[in-house]
């Protein structure tokens, strides 16, 4: 057990290099073998300039969008050269433009968010402010975290939360914590709170009472009612990982679904919060996740120069995950790109995290990686970042 434990945290620890941007190099090769990407492809539809805002991820020409395919597969060619990518869809207007799947992989295989679990509830959060759950993002924390009162953590704000400078504790070994909520609200605090950004799962793991406090609904049940449903997402189709204890969700983490259902939260954010006719998470909360102080808003990173250390071309926010799980948009252009890492775990196997030797049970993208215990051989390294922002980019030059 010790060496899935070291595995465990060292994979813990990797999600802030995860999140931090920087990729393994790997070069714009051609495919890996596996399905190949998906352009003029069987089943592509070829209708000549069809209307913008379509909801329905039909699959589409890139040329149908006014975009050259040639960029497009680039995109699919660049990120499926890292031999761990599972999935990879291009969208323009609602529209799938490109695929991508590894060998033994399609559009209904099931992979995990990691840490893109934080934007989507962060989207939970600005819905239950428009609820009126919570007065504003400048709420104490404490008016519901009553174990905040008395202590030097009664002033922080769910803002702060929200940006990861509410002053707690990183790496603080949450995932291995048993109760992790218990854990979370006894997380101490080691600068001011809004002096410092410092990158804290703990930190997210605070929305699971904040929501189930505020709204009366436990953390799960809030974001497929608010966020997940209204966009079509069954809950049938989703896995929402506990932990240990069986009863409290993972709100830093993990979630599981198909690859078109990350491309839904990512076009409902591009399109400030709606879906359809629906306002899902209000456009003001949606702006303010997207307005980074450094490369940070409300557990959305931006890909800018301040975190990628050279220039770009394009305002594209991400959510972001371990191993390399991206949601990545671009408002301007109504584009969005998904980006999903190898999975092993059969949904009967359930969503309660077990680290025991005998039930071990938990997302696993190691093997991709070949980051697991016992693995022979270095990691499996990615793309660089940088250069699938420019990509994307692409897509949007005249």
């Amino acid at each position: 057990m010790n060496g899935y434990r070291d595995f465990l945290l060292g994979a813990l620890l990797l999600i802030l290099a995860a999140c931090g941007g920087s990729g393994g190099g790997s070069d714009s090769g051609g495919d890996r073998g596996g399905n190949s990407p998906l352009g003029e492809a069987d089943g592509a539809v070829t209708t000549p300039q069809v209307p913008t805002e379509h909801w329905g991820l039909n699959r589409a020409t890139a040329a149908s969008v006014d975009i050259s395919q040639g960029q497009v597969d680039a995109i699919l060619n660049y990120v499926l050269a890292d031999a761990a990518t599972q999935s990879v869809l291009v969208s323009k207007d609602g529209y799938v433009i490109g695929e991508g799947y590894a060998a033994g992989f399609d559009a209904q295989s099931y992979g995990t968010s990691w840490s893109v679990a934080k934007s989507i509830y962060s989207a939970a959060m600005g819905v239950a402010i428009d609820e009126g759950f919570f007065s504003s993002v400048e709420q104490k924390a404490s008016s519901v975290l009553t174990e905040f009162l008395g202590t030097d953590k009664e002033d922080v704000t769910l803002k702060q939360i929200l940006q990861m400078r509410s002053g707690l504790a990183s790496n603080t070994d949450v995932f291995f914590s048993g109760d992790q909520t218990a854990h979370a609200l006894a997380n101490t605090l080691t600068s001011e709170p809004g002096s410092r950004y410092d990158y804290s799962n703990a930190n997210s793991q605070l929305f699971e009472p904040l929501l189930a406090r505020a709204t009366g609904k436990d953390a799960h049940t809030y974001v497929l009612e608010k966020i997940l449903e209204p966009i079509g997402i069954s809950a049938a189709n989703v896995g929402l990982w506990l932990d240990s204890t069986g009863t409290q969700p993972m709100t830093y983490c993990c979630i599981d679904m198909r690859p078109d259902d990350f491309l839904r939260f990512g076009l409902m954010f591009a399109r400030e919060g709606r879906w359809e006719d629906i306002q899902v998470v209000p456009a003001s909360y949606v702006q303010a996740s997207f307005e980074p102080v450094g490369f940070y808003g409300y557990q959305w990173w931006s890909m800018n120069e301040t975190l990628l250390g050279q220039p770009v071309s394009a305002d594209i926010k991400s959510a972001v995950g371990l191993h390399g799980q991206r949601v990545l948009v671009w408002p301007e252009q109504d584009i969005v790109v998904v980006v999903l890492t190898q999975y092993e775990h059969f949904r009967n196997q359930g969503y309660v995290l077990d680290l025991s030797e005998d039930g071990l049970n938990f997302p696993n993208t190691c093997t991709a990686r070949n980051t697991c215990p016992g693995s022979i051989g270095g990691a499996v390294p990615s793309y660089d970042l940088h250069g699938l922002v420019e990509l994307i980019a692409d897509l949007g030059a005249e």
